[in-house]
């Protein structure tokens, strides 16, 4: 039921809005801008077992997620776009991808099932991208406060031969 006054009805409102007050009840709205970014059409160079894609080699040094997240983006997110999604990730699907990032080895690369944007220190990604050996053990930590990634890899000597190919962020349904 709409009440109107006059001629101009009153735009809806969501929640208990008091002048002056917080917002109760609210959602968080996504910018029509940041909503475009992360479609499937704005990503590029993600790697699969027959693309290589942009590759984030396996480091000890942390790195800046937005930066990684970036790599995989036509049009990059901006600080404060991203700001907004880890502080509600539960309005979006992240996934990882990680594998081998020489060209030959291209078909060494699986996504992970075990990550999906929460904070995590030095999980063990899983499945493993190959089922030979020596496993890749990438080991992953992520946090949205600091605003930080690594991903770290066992294979061989370590950190050689490991690397992210393939970051998405999407709206869930």
């Amino acid at each position: 039921m709409a009440i109107y006054s006059g001629f101009n009805p009153i735009p809806p409102v969501k929640g208990l809005h008091v002048k002056g007050m917080i917002t109760l009840g609210s959602d968080v709205v996504i910018p029509d801008s940041l909503l475009l970014k992360l479609k499937p059409q704005n990503s590029t160079r993600l790697g699969s077992p027959s693309v290589l894609g942009n590759t984030t080699n396996t480091q000890l040094p942390e790195r800046r997620i937005l930066n990684v997240v970036n790599t995989y983006l036509k049009t990059p997110l901006t600080d404060e776009e991203l700001k907004l999604i880890l502080a509600n990730r539960y309005k979006f699907e992240f996934t990882i991808g990680a594998g081998d990032r020489r060209e030959v080895l291209k078909e060494r690369f699986r996504l992970t099932t075990n990550w999906h944007g929460e904070d995590v220190n030095n999980l063990l990604l899983s499945p493993e991208p190959w089922d030979g050996w020596p496993p890749y053990l990438f080991s992953f930590s992520f946090s949205g406060r600091t605003g930080e990634m690594s991903l770290t890899d066992s294979h061989s000597s370590g950190n050689t031969y490991g690397a992210i190919r393939y970051l998405t962020i999407r709206v869930k349904p």
